[in-house]
C-alpha cells in the first residue's frame, strides 16, 4: 500500500467543519452572554428593591428607638437616598451603577414621625441598566414598610 498521497495538514473539508463547529459554539456563547446580562440586571433590580425596603425600615426603627422624627430624601441629581433627622444626616444609600431615579412623589421626601410611622405614601420610579422602568409604591401609616410593585 502506498500512502504517499496522504500529506500532512488539513483538507479543505476538515477546515470547513472546524470553522462551522467553532461558529456554532461562538454563537451559542453570545446568546448566553446576553442572557447573563439581563439576569444580572434583574438581580440588581431585586437587590435594590430589598435594600430600599431595609433602608426605610431601619430609618423607621431609628426614629422609634430615639423618639425623634426624620425624613428620607431622594436626591435625583446625586443619585442617592439619605435619611436625616432634624439635625444631621444619619445614613445614605447610593443607587446601583446606571440606575436612575426618575421621580418620587411628595417633593422627593418621606416623613417619619417619632413613633416610626410613615407620614406619606409615595411612589418611586426608577430606570434600570436596560432602560426598563420600575415603580415602587410605599404605603402610609403602617409600622412596617412594604414595597408594592
Amino acid at each position: 500500500m502506498n500512502f504517499n498521497y496522504f500529506k500532512k495538514g488539513f483538507t479543505l473539508i476538515e477546515l470547513i467543519i472546524v470553522i462551522c463547529i467553532m461558529s456554532i459554539i461562538f454563537s451559542y456563547s453570545l446568546i448566553n452572554l446576553g442572557s447573563i446580562g439581563s439576569l444580572e440586571n434583574k438581580i440588581d433590580v431585586d437587590v435594590f428593591d430589598n435594600e430600599l425596603l431595609c433602608f426605610i425600615n431601619r430609618a423607621k426603627v431609628y426614629c422609634r428607638e430615639k423618639n425623634v422624627s426624620g425624613y428620607i430624601r431622594f436626591d435625583l441629581n446625586r443619585r442617592n437616598i439619605t435619611f436625616n433627622n432634624d439635625i444631621e444626616e444619619i445614613s445614605k444609600m447610593d443607587l446601583p451603577e446606571k440606575f436612575n431615579i426618575i421621580s418620587s412623589t411628595g417633593n422627593n421626601i418621606i416623613m417619619i414621625n417619632s413613633s416610626g410611622v410613615l407620614g406619606d405614601s409615595c411612589s418611586i420610579e426608577f430606570k434600570d441598566r436596560n432602560g426598563n422602568r420600575h415603580c415602587i409604591t410605599i404605603c402610609v401609616g403602617s409600622f412596617y414598610a412594604e414595597v408594592k410593585f
